[in-house]
């Protein structure tokens, strides 16, 4: 949530475009997989990460709205949020994680 805060300022007061700090949501997926695999296993690690997804699919994206975070007319039609938009974060963060698993 503070990361969502941060890039939401960020992007409104130097002007750059919100959908480029998916980057860094990505690497924590990643990370934040890595860590509930090591010390919890793999299934909770992946419950978790998809739970991380749905998170940042839901309140990193009003988070960016409320803050009025710099998005491009055509991105603003890509994330609303609906149920799709939200299943498909928790999916993309699962795969993220899966392959950081996989890969360290």
């Amino acid at each position: 949530m503070i990361y969502d805060i941060i890039g939401s300022l960020l992007s409104r007061y130097l002007g750059f475009e919100y959908v480029w700090w998916a980057f860094g949501s990505f690497i924590i997926y990643a990370v934040f997989t890595i860590y509930i695999d090591q010390n919890n296993g793999l299934t909770l690690a992946l419950i978790s990460a998809f739970s991380l997804g749905v998170f940042d699919g839901t309140v990193g994206l009003l988070i960016a709205d409320k803050l009025k975070a710099t998005i491009r007319e055509k991105d603003r039609e890509v994330i609303k949020i609906n149920f799709s938009l939200i299943f498909q974060m928790g999916i993309i963060a699962v795969a993220i994680g899966l392959i950081a698993i996989l890969a360290f």
